[in-house]
């Protein structure tokens, strides 16, 4: 059992709203859920939508084709058109469908029932007791999602009425019934988080304790989500004047011993790097969640990209060393932002956890039985009286020290210097300590995360990726049943781990999919390796990549002699 359901509305229509009742009641009911919404840069007008897709197995692909469209605005049908089949059912007024799709559309009138309860904004809790009857929803899961949703129990109480007006609409209406039969799950194992909840979590096991940021998206529900757990977690959540206030608060954080990170996008982040630059000479650790969105500029603010890739791997000035990770799925989020914050903490280096939007917004019911924990380790030593704050050390880590903790001082400078820290301009110190601090990424690399292949032991086609496209690319090679095609796909972009080389240099065919125009972690093997690619596959619309649209773009691909 598989469906997809998009649900397309005017900015303010409520389309949110629907999204988080049903995602909550489908988990509840034992459905797997995966959901994803793409939306204009404004607060009213223009048109949204929102993608939920539920089944009876595990399945985290962006379906492009409806099996239910709801239209909420009569612009909804041009804007969803491209995700109209032959066999996708469309529900809405009567005039918000033309003649071309009159075979497939049931009129329905959202809007006036809510009117008859007294107000509008009831329109898209009335199509949640439709959509839940279509499905079989049990009416006490439909009702207890409304009241953990709203907390006023009056508000709630309204909303339940107009769920079960919903209801009574398709029972009293000739619709297509649909009886899904449903493979149990363990509810209890089951969480249903978000992208942004994810890296949350994943920082919050990592013993972070400070979190700076300026609002930029499609970053800030970190921070958001983050701001409403501060007094179960013990965690010091902070909006600044700006982004160079913001990195600058992190990174004192951390030089007073507390773990600590900032939440940002590219543009953001443009104005962080000197700070970066700070954190590296004066090797104070310093961990940056950057999410990604088109640019440059503003570019579209709230749609998807990977194009920050070189951003973070050539920014700021001199040379240093730095891990960059990019998180595959949600589970993948939780472990990656730990292991960052490791890394960042134990080689005293930037750490950075790339994402994007379209990662950022989805939602699945996560097995919490499979996340992986790693121990915050305590990195910090009592500084002895003759303290040494930049030894040379084989691996160009030297033991680090807080103000306070201990006889020794310490000194954190952004001048070059010697050993104590004080500024130098010696030509033999500056060249050894240059060479201190780059020493350090033969560390991180020999802790580099392997990435994942999957396929046959032979194989003369391999398809690599990276961070959110994997769950797309996987399922749509699925889809392809090739018995002479692997797919690789990586989470941590810098430094390498060189077990991928094994299935670089075994293909025949190279083939990249990436969301970028310029195919920017190919360019990255091809530096690092001298391997080139024999395909991009290439989008850079802002819209993430359907299954469908994948799969069509790789049998291309790999037709191609």
């Amino acid at each position: 059992m598989d469906y997809t359901i998009v649900l397309t509305a005017a900015a303010g229509q409520g389309v949110e709203t629907i999204e988080t009742l049903l995602s909550k009641a489908f988990k509840n009911s034992n459905f797997f859920v995966f959901s994803d919404k793409e939306y204009m840069s404004r607060v009213r007008g223009g048109v949204n939508s929102t993608t939920i897709r539920i089944s009876s197995k595990e399945n985290k692909g962006y379906k492009q084709f409806a099996n239910f469209l709801f239209l909420f605005t009569k612009q909804a049908l041009e804007h969803s058109k491209d995700r109209i089949s032959k066999d996708t059912v469309i529900f809405g007024e009567e005039d918000f469908v033309t003649n071309q799709y009159s075979s497939q559309f049931f009129a329905i009138d959202f809007l006036k029932t809510a009117k008859s309860l007294g107000s509008a904004v009831y329109a898209n809790t009335v199509a949640f007791g439709f959509i839940s009857a279509l499905f079989g929803i049990n009416t006490d899961i439909a009702h207890n999602a409304i009241k953990n949703h709203f907390a006023n129990t009056d508000v709630a109480q309204k909303n339940i009425d107009a769920c079960n007006e919903g209801y009574k609409l398709f029972k009293d209406s000739p619709y297509i019934k649909i009886k899904p039969k449903v493979e149990q799950i363990t509810p209890k194992k089951y969480a249903l988080l978000s992208g942004s909840q994810a890296i949350a979590f994943g920082a919050l096991s990592a013993n972070a304790k400070f979190l700076s940021f300026y609002p930029m998206s499609p970053s800030t529900d970190v921070a958001i989500f983050l701001a409403h757990q501060m007094d179960k977690f013990d965690i010091v959540v902070e909006q600044f004047e700006d982004e160079i206030a913001s990195v600058n608060a992190a990174i004192g954080a951390w030089f007073g011993g507390t773990r600590a990170f900032v939440t940002t996008s590219g543009g953001g982040y443009a104005l962080m790097e000197e700070g970066v630059s700070l954190a590296a000479m004066s090797e104070t650790p310093l961990v940056v969640h950057l999410a990604q969105r088109p640019a440059p500029a503003t570019g579209l603010p709230t749609r998807t990209s990977q194009s920050d890739l070189n951003l973070v791997l050539y920014s700021s000035h001199g040379d240093f060393p730095r891990a960059i990770f990019s998180p595959r799925n949600l589970e993948d989020a939780f472990f990656v932002t730990q292991k960052a914050f490791d890394i960042a903490d134990k080689y005293q280096c930037v750490s950075y956890i790339l994402t994007d939007q379209f990662f950022m917004s989805m939602i699945y019911n996560v097995d919490t039985s499979r996340l992986e924990f790693i121990e915050p380790q305590n990195y910090i030593i009592q500084t002895p009286t003759d303290y040494k704050r930049y030894e040379f050390t084989t691996t160009g880590v030297s033991k680090r020290g807080i103000p306070g903790f201990g006889s020794g001082i310490v000194v954190a400078n952004g001048n070059e210097h010697d050993e104590y820290g004080d500024i130098t301009e010696d030509e033999e110190l500056t060249k050894l300590m240059l060479e201190k601090r780059m020493q350090k990424l033969n560390g991180i690399k020999s802790e580099a995360l392997e990435p994942i292949y999957i396929g046959p032991e032979t194989l003369k086609n391999l398809v690599v990726c990276y961070g959110s496209l994997y769950e797309n690319t996987k399922e749509a090679l699925g889809l392809l049943d090739r018995n002479d095609t692997g797919l690789l796909s990586y989470s941590q972009l810098y430094p390498l781990n060189d077990k991928g080389l094994d299935y670089l240099t075994k293909a025949q065919n190279l083939i990249f999919v990436e969301q970028n125009f310029s195919g920017q972690f190919a360019q990255l093997i091809w530096r690092e390796y001298g391997i080139k690619t024999n395909r991009l596959i290439n989008k850079y619309t802002g819209r993430q990549f359907f299954v469908e649209e994948l799969k069509e773009l790789l049998q291309n691909a790999l037709e191609v002699k």
